[in-house]
């Protein structure tokens, strides 16, 4: 079959116009009917070397689409243009990067294989047009393109177990938390001594029930300073209130406020009893996005990020996007300036992937937003003021 050779610039994107599209043909690559064979990288004609970072992405969808797919590098393949009788068709996109040489996607078919060369050039026709340069934000403790921060914003939201679990405050089960078990204390000893006990906020979305509810002095709960101004009271002298593990404390404190104004003499919970798990969880999300123009999700929503971001994302009329796996990624999901991305698969490797396609989808500039909330144990030290 003879491919019709097709060769342009794309000049709809801010990419210095440098987006070249071509079929080329090779005489020397051999690839079996019924499959295609994706490029690690290949050598341009004039170009050379052209490196492919969403190679894997093009092979998930190869596959979905019940190809077979051979990924693998050609550095030394005779690619034209022009050859119509060669035995392999190649189509191909290239960009130029910022700091210099090349990227693009490259999917080769056997030139009989009308099936295959319709597939591949529909594959890279929907990839070409939503190559862009973007913005990637990241809501994580892992960097999908290799180390990240040796400091965490929050407590890493993967987990190597063959489920996650999570703990109620929304940090994983393998983290150190006891902000549960303080509240629980602190429920029990105020009930003991008689007092009227409130829990203030809400755990964590899916993170299980809390024993402090299953008592059988049940204590009322307030999740919203409007339910706190109209809390009924039995005796303001003897109101106690624990905050719930996985509450929000920003706002929290905002339900707190207004309890201490109605009620002076509520005692209640120690804050460095408080984790902030979720409160930094809701501030380095809603900054994310605030910013972007879409929302991916990697993986299964299992854990409180990616529940805390669909939930937000919905809020706002944000476009989310669940990718559970690879070939789930389309170019709609992409084609946006600034894209916030949030990791939900175990040890990170999904957002690996996913980082490493949209870095070989138009230059990208990969950001980490980080949030942290620490107590200190003692009082911080006060600087002198200078004398005179």
């Amino acid at each position: 079959m003879t491919v019709p050779f097709l060769r342009s610039f794309d000049p709809t994107r801010k990419m210095n116009r440098s987006v070249l599209t071509e079929v080329l043909h090779s005489t020397t690559l051999c690839v079996t009917p019924g499959s295609l064979t994706v490029a690690t990288s290949w050598r341009h004609p004039t170009r050379g070397l052209v490196d492919c970072p969403a190679h894997r992405l093009l092979a998930a969808h190869a596959r979905h689409s019940g190809f077979g797919a051979d990924s693998r590098s050609l550095p030394n393949e005779d690619l034209r243009d022009g050859l119509t009788a060669a035995p392999a068709t190649v189509f191909t996109v290239s960009y130029e990067r910022p700091e210099g040489g090349h990227r693009g996607l490259a999917l080769a078919a056997h030139s009989d294989d009308t099936t295959a060369l319709a597939f591949a050039r529909r594959q890279i026709e929907s990839w070409r047009v939503v190559l862009r340069t973007r913005r990637v934000l990241y809501v994580t403790a892992q960097n999908p393109l290799g180390p990240g921060p040796s400091n965490a914003p929050v407590p890493a939201q993967t987990s190597g177990e063959p489920r996650d679990r999570w703990r109620i405050c929304g940090c994983p089960a393998s983290v150190p938390c006891s902000s549960a078990q303080n509240a629980e204390r602190a429920l029990h000893r105020f009930l003991q001594r008689g007092d009227e006990v409130v829990v203030v906020g809400t755990p964590a979305t899916g993170s299980g029930a809390w024993a402090g509810r299953n008592l059988q002095r049940n204590p009322q709960t307030v999740s919203t300073p409007q339910q706190a101004e109209t809390l009924a009271v039995t005796d303001p002298d003897r109101l106690a209130f624990v905050v719930a593990p996985g509450a929000v404390v920003s706002e929290a404190a905002d339900i707190l406020k207004v309890l201490r104004h109605r009620h002076p003499r509520l005692r209640g919970q120690h804050p460095s009893e408080w984790c902030y798990t979720m409160d930094d969880l809701n501030t380095v999300i809603g900054a994310a996005l605030a910013q972007s123009d879409m929302l991916l999700v990697v993986g299964r929503d299992t854990n409180p990020a990616a529940r805390t971001a669909i939930a937000r994302g919905t809020r706002t009329a944000l476009r989310v996007r669940a990718v559970t796996t690879l070939d789930r990624l389309r170019p709609e999901d992409i084609d946006a300036a600034t894209i916030t991305v949030v990791d939900a698969t175990a040890a990170g490797r999904g957002l690996r992937q996913v980082g490493q396609a949209l870095d070989g989808l138009g230059p990208a500039s990969h950001v980490w937003r980080q949030v942290h909330s620490f107590k200190e144990t003692s009082q911080p030290a006060v600087r002198a003021l200078p004398s005179g």
